[in-house]
């Protein structure tokens, strides 16, 4: 087997560990935002963070090690760093196999990480809308001047509620 070859092999598997490990920090998150639990979220986003900068590393590495390929096979006309292009050019079926399975087992985890990521999004929003909502259940809807008046020009606005009125 290409030596190259089973270097980039090896980059995909460690992508697709750190994806994976993406997937456990991002149902950690979900199991967090619905427990309001920001302490937790704050712990899993500093991992992510940390496995973040893992993957661009491996990326940087990837690409790399696709050129080197690409230019040791006189391959000069690609200039694309795809792995669908390094899949196509590579003779030996069994290489061609073992690219194809990583790939796609990574591409299958990158779509289920985008799935957890939206859904979180979509509970931050819903929270964020849950507690505008309380907020001004307690505090009342603020107040808007339906004129433009020059005397109040200056004055700095005061929201009104039942908590800050002078008795």
């Amino acid at each position: 087997m290409n030596e190259n070859i089973q270097q980039i092999l090896m980059i995909l598997q460690e992508l697709l560990d750190e994806h994976r490990q993406l997937i456990e920090y991002g149902n950690a998150k979900t199991t967090a935002i619905t427990a309001n639990n920001v302490e937790t979220l704050s712990y899993i986003s500093g991992k992510e963070k940390k496995s973040l900068q893992r993957i661009l590393e491996l990326e940087q590495r990837r690409i790399f090690l696709i050129g080197k390929y690409m230019l040791d096979q006189k391959l000069t006309s690609h200039r694309s760093f795809k792995m669908e292009k390094l899949i196509q050019a590579v003779y030996h079926a069994n290489e061609k196999q073992q690219l194809q399975a990583v790939w796609h087992e990574l591409s299958a985890a990158l779509k289920k990480l985008q799935d957890i990521n939206e859904f979180n999004q979509q509970l931050v929003k819903m929270t964020l809308e849950h507690l505008h909502f309380t907020q001004d259940l307690l505090l009342g809807e603020a107040e808007e001047e339906a004129t433009y008046h020059r005397a109040v020009q200056g004055m700095a606005y005061n929201r009104s509620s039942r908590f800050n009125t002078r008795t």
